[in-house]
């Protein structure tokens, strides 16, 4: 949502976090997918799912699975809900100038639990990434660089676009989602195993996910003219 926010400000639009107005008519509302309602007393709602719904929790309480005939619906990934082209808008924030293949020797391998569970099918000699690592991104970059192999057990995480930027393949493994299912995940499959090891074509999934920025910021052009109708 702070991506979102950042992006509609450097379109030139009056964005504000958690702000009401005297006005409710005059502006939009955008709400993640855990909240219910409208708070804010938007005479437009949009529905921004940054998860499936009913996935995540607010304060304990499951988000709603189903929204109101009015809301305007966009996700962020078409693995979370069916929507259009029109009304999917991934953001791609990773900072591609920090995260790319340095051309380093590549000795080590890493893993990453991040909101899943550790089953330990990583190798023993494997490096932990946790919280504290990635809070250098350089150090995370360099790190990754000399990686071959990232074993990812988040169902969902940028760790995995991080990790492929940098010229580290991935080793997928979480039951949450369904290979089928991650074959809509906006950044593909090149470079990321599903519970398998395979090849790297870095330049390829780099140009894809530059792509996606281009994307993105011509949907949400769209995104600003057809909400505010």
């Amino acid at each position: 949502m702070w991506g979102l926010y950042g992006w509609l400000l450097a379109k030139g639009q009056v964005a504000y976090t958690n702000s009401t107005s005297n006005e409710p008519d005059s502006f939009v509302a955008i709400y993640p997918e855990i909240y219910k309602g409208n708070e804010a007393g938007a005479g437009t709602v949009v529905r921004y799912l940054l998860q499936k719904p009913g996935m995540m929790a607010l304060y304990g309480e499951p988000g709603p699975t189903t929204f109101a005939k009015t809301d305007r619906i966009y996700s962020f990934s078409k693995m979370y809900y069916p929507t259009d082209d029109e009304h999917t808008l991934f953001l791609p924030i990773i900072d591609l100038l920090t995260f790319f293949d340095q051309k380093r020797k590549r000795t080590k391998t890493a893993y990453f639990v991040g909101k899943g569970r550790n089953p330990n099918l990583h190798p023993k000699d494997a490096i932990e990434i946790n919280r504290e690592t990635a809070q250098d991104q350089q150090e995370l970059a360099n790190l990754l660089n000399e990686c071959q192999v990232l074993y990812s057990y988040d169902p969902v995480s940028a760790m995995t676009e991080v990790s492929r930027l940098c010229g580290c393949r991935v080793i997928l493994y979480q039951d949450i989602y369904t290979e089928k299912e991650y074959q809509l995940y906006e950044p593909g499959m090149n470079g990321m195993g599903f519970k398998k090891d395979v090849g790297l074509d870095i330049p390829e999934f780099r140009t894809s996910y530059k792509a996606l920025q281009r994307t993105f910021s011509d949907r949400l052009d769209q995104f600003i003219i057809s909400t505010q109708k």
